[in-house]
């Protein structure tokens, strides 16, 4: 069996934070004891709105915050089959609302402000998420991130942080041997050895919190679990359902998103053998992954995927997609290893001003197909079909938007 340690401290902060979810967690269970078992309909069924008065919360706009908090925190996922290989891995999650029942809540601002690592000694602070925020009642979906090559778990933060708002749990692995730390120290893995390690470490993940004898399963629902992908990360997404070299499929995934994927290796023969929903979205201006030879073509080939989805952005980098510019200019002016400064800057430098599209405007276009995808997918929200259709698409006119299937 897979085994999740206790929570440890953010990477960039080098302190230890107490096992708050673990304990939020039990919290929970406390609660849940009082109050029932968990509605087996969408999680967001109980949340209660202003006023104190209870219903069903109406669909927020998939870029704008969901009616929960975001709760954050790191933890060590471990496996077994592979000895040695530890995962640290962040989790964002839906909070507590402002109340439960007749009880007021502590409000967000009591609680640590989230803090992501960049390099040793470099974090970046959220602007949404808290730490050691209580987790909201009932069960969620589970949303699996993977990061890119020579990235970080935190490189998609801003996704992970408003699919938390809107009801979902994320967790977000470092692939051991493709950080950018270990890239720009010379010690990243073979690239065709960590194909099929991501895909095993995305498993472990999954079980972790999916395990009945885990004690994080009773926050997710086992049968709503959906892969992100970025980059490298993209391919590892893609092929999750059925399986790439030495890993084999992992049929408990419902939902799959590609951003900037670097799937042109992936076979034609595999991508027809792909069965689940799935939402790509790529750059036209992104040179590490061509969105013609890569998301392009992977739309193209995904015969079996009902529905399929393809957002291409005008003016989209490679890194537009991530936190690139947050994190290049937390470096700046401090003692960090020359190899990640210059990975940063040199990348920061073609993504973070024109003529490449707005990095926040690439954020909140990614977030509102994210969310939608996700949402209707994985939670069957069918309120969300409006946002997946060219009208809606208007919203955001620099980017193409394509649905088949």
């Amino acid at each position: 069996m897979r085994s999740v340690s206790r929570m440890v401290g953010s990477a960039g902060s080098g302190a230890v934070v107490p096992r708050a979810l673990l304990v939020a967690a039990l919290l929970l269970g406390l609660l849940l004891c009082l109050s029932g078992p968990p509605s087996a309909g969408p999680a967001r069924a109980g949340v209660v709105l202003a006023g104190g008065s209870t219903g069903v919360a109406p669909p927020a706009a998939p870029d704008e915050p969901g009616p929960f908090t975001a709760g954050y925190q790191t933890l060590t996922v471990s496996d077994p089959g592979r000895p040695g290989r530890l995962l640290t891995t962040s989790v964002w999650y839906p909070g507590a609302p402002a109340r439960l029942g007749p009880v007021a809540l502590p409000p967000a601002a009591r609680y640590p402000v989230a803090r992501y690592p960049v390099a040793p000694g470099v974090d970046v602070s959220s602007a949404l998420a808290h730490e050691e925020i209580p987790v909201a009642p009932g069960r969620f979906p589970l949303v699996v991130v993977s990061h890119g090559s020579a990235g970080s778990r935190v490189q998609l933060a801003y996704l992970a942080e408003a699919l938390a708002t809107h009801g979902f749990v994320v967790a977000a692995p470092d692939h051991p041997g493709d950080t950018m730390i270990e890239a720009a120290e010379g010690r990243q893995a073979p690239l065709v050895e960590l194909a099929s390690d991501r895909l095993l470490d995305v498993s472990a993940v999954i079980s972790a919190f999916t395990k009945p004898d885990c004690p994080l399963s009773r926050m997710v629902r086992a049968d709503e679990v959906g892969v992100v992908g970025f980059s490298f990360g993209g391919l590892t997404s893609a092929v999750s359902t059925v399986g790439f070299l030495r890993a084999p499929a992992d049929p408990r995934v419902r939902a799959v998103v590609g951003i900037a994927p670097a799937t042109e290796v992936v076979p034609e023969r595999e991508l027809d053998r792909v069965r689940v929903p799935v939402l790509l979205v790529g750059g036209s201006d992104d040179l590490a992954a061509p969105v013609e030879r890569n998301a392009g073509r992977t739309f193209d080939g995904l015969h079996g995927a009902h529905p399929r989805y393809l957002v291409t952005v005008t003016g989209g980098m490679h890194n537009s997609f991530t936190e690139i510019c947050a994190q290049a200019a937390a470096v700046r002016d401090r003692p960090v290893p020359e190899g990640v400064r210059v990975r940063l800057e040199v990348t920061a430098e073609v993504t973070c001003r024109p003529p490449a599209v707005d990095i926040d405007r690439a954020h909140r276009l990614t977030t509102y197909y994210t969310v939608a995808f996700l949402e209707r997918r994985l939670l069957g929200a069918t309120t969300y079909d409006s946002f997946l259709t060219p009208a809606a698409a208007r919203r955001f006119p620099e980017a193409l938007f394509h649905a088949a299937g």
